[in-house]
C-alpha cells in the first residue's frame, strides 16, 4: 500500500442470504466446518444467497473524497459497512492506514440507557481515543452538537436529529484519517447541515479522507472529488462527481418510466373491459395506459419520434428535438375538434400542454376516417428526469373528452454532460411546436375493410 494511499479496497464482494433461516443454517455449517480445519468457500453463491457487492475495487489518497450514489438496494451501505469493520468481505481485501471514524445510521454505536456526556467517552473510545484525549476535546464536542442543554440527558430520550449531531460532532471532532458517512446529515436543520459541510471541507484540507454515501447530487458536488455509481451491487461508473451525478439521475428517471409501465399495464384489463361496454366494440384495448372513448373518436397511435432519423425514441439528450405522432379515427362527423398532449413529470402533472387549437390549426369538422396528427416540437427546455404523456381529443363547444388516453408513452430526457445546462431553472415551459393534419382513409367503411 502506497505511503499516499489512506484506503485501498481490493475486489470486495459481500453476499446475504435471502431469509434468515438460510442465512442462520449456512453460518452454523461453515462455523462447523471452519472448527473442524475444514476450508469454507466464501467466494461462491450458494442457493437462496445473491450478491450484495461485486468485485467492487478503488483507491482514496489522503485528503480526497470520494462519493457513492445508486438507487436503494444498489449495495452502497453494505460497502460502507464493510469499509468500517461491521462487515468481513467474502472476497477481496480491504487495507485502511490510520483512525476510521463513521456516521452510518443515526443513533448507531449509542448506549440508550448512558447519557451523552457518557457517550462521547464510550465512542471516543471505540474511536482509539485515550480518555485524556477525550477530556480535552469533550467542550469542543458539545458546543459543536449544540447539545449543551441536553449533554446529561439518557440518549434514548434524544431525537434522530440530536443522534446526528452528536455523532458528527464526536467523528469530525476526533480528527480521523477516514471519515465515512451515509446520508445521516439530511436528517439535521439546515444551519447545522452548513456548519457540517463546512468542517467537512475543513478536515479535507487537513488531510482526512472522505467516503460520503447520499442521494443527494448538492452534497456530492460540494464534498466529492470523484465517484462511484452503484447499481445492484456493481460499479456502473467510475468518474468525476458529475459523471455519477448524471447516471443516478438518469438511472432513476429510467425507474420512473418502468414505474409508469407497470402501473399502465395494471390497469389493461379494466381498460379492456371498459371499452367492450363501448359502442364500437371492436376497438382493441390500448398497449399501455388508460383508454377511454365515447362520441366515436379514438386515438389509435402516439409515437415519440427522433427528429433526426425518424426512429421511435424513449430516451433523448437534453435539448434533443423530437416529433410526436398521432393516429386518430373518427366514427362519425365530429365538429370543432381540439387535440391535446398533456406531459407530466415525475412528481407533477399537467406541467405543459400541447394544443392544436392554441398553435393554430384549426379543426371546424372531421368527417369518417383516419387522421395523422404530427407535433414538431420547435425547443425543448424540459429538464433531465422522466415524463410521461397523455393524448385527449375534445370538442369545443361542449368541452368534454371525446377520447382520453392515459399514460399513452414515457420518455426519458438524459442528463446532460454540461454542469450549467443542467442547472437551467426552467422547469414549466411553453414549447412552440406546430400541428399539422391530413387524411390516411377516406370514410369509415374502409376502416372494417
Amino acid at each position: 500500500m502506497r505511503s499516499d494511499l489512506s484506503l485501498v479496497a481490493h475486489h470486495v464482494s459481500k453476499k446475504f442470504g435471502l431469509t434468515l433461516k438460510q442465512s442462520l443454517r449456512y453460518g452454523l455449517r461453515d462455523m462447523a466446518k471452519t472448527f473442524l480445519g475444514g476450508r469454507v468457500s466464501t467466494d461462491q453463491l450458494r442457493q437462496g444467497e445473491f450478491w450484495a457487492v461485486r468485485d467492487v475495487s478503488f483507491q482514496l489518497e489522503r485528503g480526497e473524497s470520494l462519493g457513492i450514489m445508486g438507487v436503494n438496494g444498489s449495495g452502497k451501505s453494505t460497502l460502507l459497512r464493510m469499509l468500517n469493520g461491521v462487515y468481513a468481505p467474502d472476497a477481496g481485501h480491504i487495507q485502511i492506514r490510520g483512525r476510521v471514524a463513521a456516521l452510518i445510521a443515526a443513533g448507531a454505536g449509542f448506549a440508550p440507557m448512558l447519557s451523552g456526556r457518557e457517550n462521547v467517552y464510550i465512542n471516543g473510545a471505540l474511536l482509539g481515543l485515550t480518555k485524556r484525549q477525550v477530556d480535552a476535546l469533550i467542550d469542543e464536542i458539545i458546543a459543536f452538537s449544540e447539545l449543551e442543554e441536553f449533554i446529561d440527558l439518557p440518549v434514548r430520550n434524544y431525537s434522530s436529529g440530536m443522534f446526528v449531531r452528536l455523532g458528527f460532532a464526536i467523528a469530525a471532532l476526533s480528527r480521523p484519517d477516514v471519515l465515512l458517512m451515509d446520508e445521516v446529515l439530511a436528517v439535521g436543520d439546515l444551519n447545522f447541515q452548513k456548519k457540517c459541510f463546512d468542517c467537512i471541507l475543513s478536515m479535507k484540507k487537513q488531510g482526512t479522507s472522505i467516503i460520503l454515501v447520499s442521494h443527494s447530487p448538492g452534497s456530492i458536488w460540494a464534498v466529492c472529488d470523484r465517484g462511484l455509481f452503484m447499481d445492484h451491487g456493481h460499479v456502473v461508473v467510475a468518474g468525476t462527481a458529475e459523471d455519477i451525478v448524471r447516471a443516478y439521475d438518469d438511472q432513476n428517471s429510467r425507474n420512473a418510466v418502468e414505474s409508469n409501465l407497470r402501473f399502465s399495464a395494471a390497469h389493461t384489463a379494466t381498460t379492456h373491459a371498459d371499452i367492450t361496454l363501448m359502442e364500437k366494440e371492436s376497438l382493441p384495448a390500448p398497449s399501455r395506459g388508460q383508454l377511454q372513448s365515447v362520441d366515436g373518436v379514438v386515438c389509435r397511435e402516439f409515437r415519440i419520434l427522433s427528429r433526426q432519423n425518424g426512429a421511435e425514441v424513449c430516451e433523448i439528450d437534453f435539448h434533443e428535438l423530437v416529433d410526436l405522432q398521432l393516429v386518430i379515427d373518427v366514427y362519425q362527423v365530429t365538429k370543432n375538434v381540439s387535440v391535446r398532449v398533456v406531459i407530466d413529470a415525475s412528481h407533477y402533472k399537467n406541467i405543459l400542454v400541447l394544443d392544436s387549437y392554441e398553435q393554430g390549426l384549426m379543426i371546424d369538422e372531421l368527417l369518417p376516417g383516419r387522421y395523422s396528427f404530427k407535433i414538431s416540437l420547435q425547443a425543448n427546455y424540459l429538464r433531465p428526469g422522466a415524463y410521461t404523456f397523455n393524448v385527449t381529443v375534445i370538442s369545443k363547444h361542449v368541452a368534454a373528452h371525446l377520447s382520453l388516453w392515459l399514460k399513452c408513452a414515457t420518455i426519458v430526457i438524459r442528463t446532460p454532460r454540461d454542469l450549467f445546462l443542467y442547472a437551467e431553472p426552467l422547469a414549466v415551459v411553453h414549447l412552440p411546436a406546430t400541428f399539422s393534419c391530413q387524411p390516411l382513409l377516406a370514410d369509415q367503411r374502409s376502416l372494417h375493410a
